[in-house]
């Protein structure tokens, strides 16, 4: 049984290889965290980390999936399909409680019942930022054509979630933060107020059933 701190651990389940980032006790109730996608990812990394683990010393076990073309996936960004991001979600998910989504990640996470998201993002809003700061092109960083294509058309899973945003944003939310919104800056940040904002709201919407 591994302990609380930060781990990184090894998974393959279903033909799938994903390196998973890891807080909190084995022993506890499991929320699987789903990133932003292409460079949102890189500057909320800090902000994912510090809300996990706020939610581990309440008592979760938190896992944060590096999708295939990110992190220490050995598979190349251009050489990803949507489908291989949904696999590593499923293959990911196993035993899972909820889901805790940011921007993009929330169009993956209708593999799991429970869903909290902050600032929720469609697929056509995320390629249309790609497009306009020229990332589909980079080079070393340019997702397939079939990848865009599939994410165009990909939307949040309806049904129950509790939906959190900054209170910048106008759309329908569950619950707002003020706080500015890391995903747009031009370097990587952290911000321990909106973590604990974030890890406080999640935990009270799931309820005491995290383990003492």
């Amino acid at each position: 049984m591994s302990g609380g701190g930060l781990r990184y651990d090894r998974l393959s389940r279903d033909g799938c290889e994903l390196w998973l980032t890891v807080l909190g006790s084995d022993a506890a109730p499991t929320l699987l965290f789903l990133p932003p996608l292409f460079e949102e990812l890189n500057r909320t990394r800090a902000l994912l980390l510090q809300t996990m683990r706020a939610l581990a010393a309440g008592g979760w076990r938190c896992v944060l999936p590096d999708l295939p073309g990110t992190g220490e996936s050995e598979i190349p960004l251009d050489a990803v399909e949507w489908r291989h991001w949904r696999d590593a979600v499923t293959a990911a998910s196993a035993g899972a409680v909820a889901a805790v989504s940011l921007r993009g990640g929330a169009l993956l996470d209708g593999v799991i019942a429970r869903r909290w998201r902050l600032s929720p993002a469609t697929g056509a809003a995320l390629v249309r930022d790609l497009e306009r700061t020229g990332l589909t092109g980079a080079s070393g960083y340019a997702p397939s054509a079939g990848l865009l294509d599939a994410l165009r058309a990909a939307e949040a899973e309806a049904g129950a979630a509790r939906t959190a945003r900054l209170v910048s944003d106008p759309a329908p939310a569950d619950v707002r933060f003020e706080a500015s919104p890391l995903w747009r800056r031009s370097e990587p940040a952290g911000s321990p107020a909106l973590a604990a904002a974030m890890a406080g709201d999640i935990a009270a919407w799931l309820g005491p059933c995290a383990a003492s």
